[in-house]
């Protein structure tokens, strides 16, 4: 069984591939829609770097409204 860590992974990826020609997209919104899909255990703050990191290597801007 996958780690919790790769489960998230999977769901940012699958939530950016979603957003694909967005260049900014809303932390606010995209954390709540990862915690409804994935029902990730990790904290706030890991499921937040997670996404800032893939983001950007997709070359997406996260805004922070938090």
């Amino acid at each position: 069984m996958p780690d919790q860590n790769a489960l998230v992974r999977t769901a940012i990826a699958r939530l950016l591939s979603e957003k694909t020609g967005v260049a900014v997209i809303s932390m606010k919104e995209s954390v709540a829609e990862l915690l409804a899909i994935s029902g990730a255990a990790l904290t706030l703050d890991s499921l937040q770097d997670l996404l800032l990191e893939m983001a950007e290597v997709r070359g997406m801007m996260v805004a922070l409204d938090l």
